[in-house]
């Protein structure tokens, strides 16, 4: 299979997700409160960013929209059933580069 062939049929893909995904606009865990984000026990004020040390993201609260991106690294091709960790405390961008599989 052609790497354009490749791509192609990723870019389907990943298409798909999205769509499917849009439809599930309901998330417990994260809440919007006077202008703020409530999310996995922390608060973000409007526009802020917060890097949690036990996770290697970035999360920027747009409470004027009723959003919060959620940035993760991306770690390329996974193989078979391996997990990848990073070191828990690293700060963020450079916990991307951190990233091993633990087969």
């Amino acid at each position: 299979m052609s790497k354009v062939t490749k791509l192609l049929l990723l870019t389907v893909a990943l298409t798909g997700c999205i769509a499917l995904s849009e439809e599930k606009k309901k998330v417990s865990s994260l809440k919007f409160v006077n202008g703020t984000c409530h999310f996995r026990g922390r608060i973000i004020e409007d526009g802020d960013y917060e890097y949690p040390n036990d996770t290697c993201e970035e999360w920027k609260c747009d409470a004027a929209n009723y959003r919060l991106k959620v940035t993760g690294c991306d770690i390329g091709t996974r193989y078979s059933s391996c997990i990848h960790k990073t070191r828990k405390g690293t700060y963020w961008t450079w916990c991307c580069r951190l990233y091993q599989p633990y087969c």
